[in-house]
């Protein structure tokens, strides 16, 4: 990562925003940070744009950063977004699992059951420790699933996820005991259908006794998106600025970012651009080498098929959701961006590259305006993050299908229509293994063999 020192930074002050030390809504004022945990300014500004990237904390223009806030609405949507990727994660790992992986779980289940059974006697115990080993085990059951961006999508979402049951101070005793218990054994004998059933009551029994206590508001979290307050900043501006070149390929994969030559590039200060990097380097676009810098994140046809699939979990329960909730309003937004990405696709099979840029922004406003009503936030954040990465295999490959896109996007423009998610997700499905194979053809991601996304792949409901 950056460095020693300001990596022990990083997981203190992340830390305390899980555990609820730094409560949510607190603003973090870097003078205070700064005798509090010893870091410099200009460190701390590297951190805090990192959580800012995590969705941790909220850069809010030239009033700072703070702490972001929490609501039972939010923890919901985490819910739900988690039980989709663990569910799916699990049926992988059980299927590849291996004896090594056995043990894993049950190893990772034997230290939760310890301290599960001494707070159920009433002993006190140290809540973070709990937590820790909940997480471990979690992260056990799916380590085996295959997929290392599945395996980090699951983490942020669950460490979100976890810093609601801490403040919410969530220990339901025996009954989450038993079901821990469960999930190993389903575990043993590779049931995913009833692991992924326990799973589902672990998960809303937790969201069920939160609203019943009533410590969070019951209203959805503050909808200001830090991304568009980043921009009322110099930082934020060159945060876009050298976020579009990567995902452009303009900053080629595994190129160095040296940052005098990035100062006179983006005219910015050493300072802003480890800023910037920092975050990058947290949403996966940017490698953090220690002493050694950054540089651009690598590319693969492997990480490629892992994207894909991941974007079909989350855009197939995104589309599902968008349609059962979707009003005319909604219809004549996702008319209109078809619209313009029909025109453009028109001029790409022309021949007429110039307008590039413009149909792949045409081609994600279309995408996102078939999710825009699927009520949950923090979805949309996972879809939009993991979208951009795809997105950028596809600049990387210059891949336009030609007809066969185009008929695909008029596809999932009939099935919102007539509101079918079934037809939408196996479109979608067709759609990423043909935009896979596609970019891997081109012979500019690497050799590999073209298998992308499986036939039976099919995310799991929630």
């Amino acid at each position: 990562m950056i460095d020693t020192a300001s990596e022990h930074t990083y997981r203190a002050i992340r830390q305390d925003i899980i555990h609820g030390k730094l409560s949510p809504r607190a603003r973090l004022r870097l003078d205070t940070l700064r005798e509090t945990y010893g870091a410099s300014v200009s460190t701390l500004r590297e951190i805090l744009n990192r959580l800012t990237g995590e969705g941790l904390v909220i850069a809010e223009g030239q009033k700072g950063f703070s702490v972001t806030s929490v609501s039972q609405h939010e923890f919901e949507n985490l819910a739900e977004l988690r039980e989709l990727f663990e569910a799916h994660a699990i049926r992988r790992a059980f299927e590849a699992g291996d004896l090594e992986w056995e043990g894993r779980v049950m190893g990772a289940h034997h230290m939760l059951h310890v301290i599960e059974q001494r707070m159920q006697r009433g002993e006190a115990q140290d809540a973070t420790l709990w937590k820790h080993y909940d997480k471990g085990f979690h992260h056990a059951l799916i380590s085996a699933c295959g997929s290392e961006e599945l395996l980090s999508a699951h983490s942020a979402v669950f460490d979100r996820y976890l810093r609601y049951q801490i403040i919410a101070v969530i220990f339901r005793g025996k009954p989450a005991a038993v079901e821990h218990l469960a999930l190993r054994d389903a575990a043993l004998t590779r049931d995913a259908d009833l692991a992924c059933g326990v799973l589902h009551h672990h998960i809303t029994a937790c969201v069920s006794h939160t609203a019943a206590g009533g410590k969070l508001e019951r209203g959805a979290q503050d909808s200001t998106d830090s991304h568009d307050i980043a921009e009322e900043t110099v930082a934020g501006s060159i945060w876009r600025s050298v976020r579009r070149d990567i995902l452009s390929g303009t900053l080629a994969p595994m190129q160095k970012l040296k940052l005098d030559g990035l100062r006179g590039r983006y005219n910015a200060s050493v300072s802003t651009l480890r800023e910037v990097l920092s975050r990058l380097a947290t949403e996966g676009l940017v490698l953090a080498e220690g002493q050694r810098g950054f540089e651009v994140a690598p590319i693969s046809p492997a990480n490629l098929r892992e994207l894909a699939e991941l974007r079909l979990l989350i855009e197939g329960q995104a589309l599902q959701d968008s349609f059962a909730r979707g009003d005319v309003e909604w219809e004549a937004n996702v008319m209109a961006a078809y619209h313009r990405l029909a025109r453009m696709e028109e001029r790409m099979r022309t021949g007429d590259r110039s307008v590039l840029p413009d149909w792949k922004r045409f081609d994600w406003e279309f995408h996102q305006a078939l999710i825009s009503a699927c009520g949950s936030r923090v979805l949309r954040q996972f879809h939009g993050a993991n979208f951009d990465k795809y997105l950028r295999y596809q600049m990387i490959a210059l891949s336009f299908r030609g007809d066969v896109a185009s008929d695909e996007h008029r596809a999932l423009l009939d099935a919102a229509m007539s509101r079918d998610a079934g037809a939408a997700r196996a479109i979608l499905q067709q759609h990423l293994m043909g935009g896979v194979a596609h970019a891997l053809d081109s012979g500019t991601i690497g050799d590999g063999c073209v298998s992308a996304l499986r036939p039976n792949t099919t995310p799991n409901q929630a």
